[in-house]
């Protein structure tokens, strides 16, 4: 007979809440603690979504919320690639997006990152606990209590730690590993570029055709990403899910550019309102003489989207021994985003981690048996792209910036 799992998800990121949609939606149980109260906390714009990610939104969110995410993700631009250009806009190479085949009328391609998330909280209801986070664990034979930051106690079959990359079940289940902070040369500071009719009119077409990186010899980089949804965001929620709400954005550029070389980045919580100018300010010196449409882009950027991102990753942390309490996305194999695979391998995490979970409540499986065949799946797969990741210049673009570093430093 069939078993009812309650699992505890530390964490309501998209992993986390792709698996507790894909859980509820096989008759399971689940609690859900975010540390945020809401979603004010910037943490990105334009999501690359490729088949591993695809994937898993079709397999965990029911019908209408998985057609909501297609209406409302970037439509299909001409090339699917990740393409490196000079300064002066002259392509040096492309790389098709890695993963499993993503092909069909309507491809997964890119998605507004908050509007991604209020698709995957949509409906969760008194399941979900915004302002609540996971400080630790008790484990024994027969299930999990989970410990939060305000004193009280939850219990479950299993926990999931898909808390981030400074993940406090992580520090418990895994003590051994520690993060890395790293960088990646000239991205770190980001924000969004209107793209209105005229714009687009002005831009040139290869733009606009994939995910864009413009770089020059002396290591300057400039990042850029199209979001154009195949249906408004907000249009699509009213007609495919009315209860669900999306917060209406306008097309835009996801923007990350070097900075000067005498810039000093300040972390967020040291930002003023004269911040923001003068980072988009020292952008333009760190791209004089490039290309007017790149430094368009940089003129036009909305000051009050600009935000810093501190970059870390983990390395691959041996095999561990398989108990009621796993982890998943940043939380197990957090890295640099030179491929745009973290969020995809997260969601694949949460696909994969939902099916072991429901076999096991089936009888198929022994529980513990199939929370260690997932990490062992996981390891497998993810560890490789974390392993490339940090060989950033080599991947970017089919490595399209080492070959552009190297005659200057031949």
């Amino acid at each position: 007979m069939e078993k009812k799992l309650h699992v505890l998800i530390a964490g309501g990121g998209l992993s986390g809440l792709c698996l507790a949609q894909g859980l509820l939606k096989e008759g399971h149980t689940v609690d859900v603690f975010e540390r945020d109260a809401d979603l004010s906390r910037k943490a990105g714009y334009l999501l690359h979504v490729n088949g591993d990610g695809g994937n898993a939104l079709e397999a965990c969110l029911p019908d209408d919320l998985y057609e909501l995410y297609l209406e409302t993700s970037r439509k299909t631009p001409k090339r699917r690639q990740s393409i490196v250009l000079t300064d002066q806009l002259h392509e040096i190479s492309s790389m098709p997006h890695l993963g499993p085949p993503n092909d069909g009328p309507r491809p997964h391609t890119a998605v507004h990152r908050r509007a991604l998330r209020q698709i995957l909280m949509a409906r969760l209801g008194d399941a979900f606990h915004p302002g609540r986070r996971a400080v630790g664990y008790e484990e024994s034979a027969d299930g999990v209590t989970l410990r939060l930051d305000d004193g009280s106690t939850v219990e479950g079959d299993v926990l999931v730690g898909a808390d981030g990359i400074r993940s406090a079940i992580r520090e418990q289940r895994l003590p051994d590993v520690k993060v890395i902070d790293a960088g990646i040369e000239g991205i770190g500071v980001f924000g969004r570029s209107p793209l209105t009719p005229e714009v687009v009119a002005e831009l040139p077409e290869l733009l606009l055709q994939g995910f864009i990186i413009a770089a020059d010899r002396a290591g300057h980089r400039f990042l850029l990403g199209a979001f154009q949804p195949r249906r408004p965001v907000a249009t699509a929620a009213a007609e495919l899910a009315p209860d669900v709400h999306l917060d209406p954005v306008e097309d835009y550029l996801m923007v990350s550019c070097s900075t000067s070389p005498d810039t000093v980045v300040p972390p967020a919580g040291e930002w003023t309102p004269d911040t923001a100018p003068a980072l988009r300010d020292s952008m333009l010196r760190a791209i004089d003489g490039w290309h007017p449409a790149l430094r368009g882009i940089i003129e036009r950027i909305d000051l009050a989207s600009m935000f810093m991102i501190p970059f870390g990753r983990l390395d691959p942390a041996p095999p561990w021994e398989p108990s009621r309490v796993t982890l998943m996305g940043d939380a197990a194999h957090a890295m640099l985003p030179t491929l745009g695979m973290g969020a995809n391998l997260a969601l694949r995490d949460a696909h994969l981690l939902r099916d072991r979970l429901v076999a096991a409540a089936r009888g198929d499986a022994d529980l513990i048996a199939s929370i260690g065949a997932f990490e062992h799946d996981m390891r497998e797969y993810v560890y490789p792209f974390m392993r490339m990741t940090v060989e950033h210049d080599e991947h970017f673009g089919g490595g399209g910036l080492k070959q552009l570093r190297e005659p200057a430093e031949a």
